[in-house]
């Protein structure tokens, strides 16, 4: 009976340690969520900052005729800003991102929501500095790089892809070691019995 104990026993523990990794990536998944909630909440600070900025301008040059839009015909600048499609006055970046109930959380997925409000700020931004200037008013500027934080989560993403194609390569070969031994065991199993029943007779 031994025999049989033995190879069961170290079969549940390559199984735990085949498993184990399993919660290095569920602290990896806390930090990417904590990193990118961290990230978009600096982006809507900064949006907001981007649109106070606009409004105390608009209130000194919103008069000041400036080209804009496709045919580039001269307007007052309040009225190319209210024109605009993308409604640079009005709060458009979110902090928190969509999500299916039913959907399994992705690290992916969180890069994807922080890199698009990401890309929408900058676009804002680059689009009212450059309405600004068209009318001599001063851009916006910040002392705040939000690039660099940006970059430390791609790299907690990158990171965490690696560890989990590692984790599901380990664990198909503990799942193909531990079926395999299993039939072995079955096969000795019934030629032991065999034996004992030949033996026996």
């Amino acid at each position: 009976m031994l025999r049989f104990v033995v190879p069961l026993f170290l079969i549940l523990i390559a199984s735990m340690f085949a498993v184990w990794p399993s919660f290095a990536l569920e602290g990896d998944i806390g930090k990417i969520e904590s990193s990118s909630k961290n990230v978009r909440i600096r982006i809507a600070e900064l949006d907001q900052q981007l649109r106070t900025h606009l409004q105390e301008a608009v209130e000194k040059f919103g008069d000041r005729q400036i080209e804009c839009g496709a045919s580039g015909e001269k307007k007052s600048l309040s009225d190319c800003i209210a024109e605009d499609d993308d409604n640079l006055t009005q709060a458009k970046l979110s902090i928190a991102r969509a999500k299916d109930r039913d959907a399994e959380e992705s690290p992916l997925d969180e890069l994807a929501a922080t890199e698009e409000r990401f890309a929408m700020f900058i676009e804002r931004l680059n689009k009212t500095n450059d309405l600004l200037s068209r009318a001599g008013a001063t851009m916006y500027r910040t002392s705040f790089d939000i690039t660099p934080e940006m970059d430390q989560l791609r790299r907690q993403v990158i990171v965490y892809v690696e560890r989990k194609q590692e984790y599901d390569l380990r664990l198909n070969q503990a799942m193909l070691i531990a079926g395999v031994t299993l039939v072995l065991i079955a096969i000795f199993a019934m030629i032991f019995f065999a034996t004992r029943r030949i033996r026996g007779n």
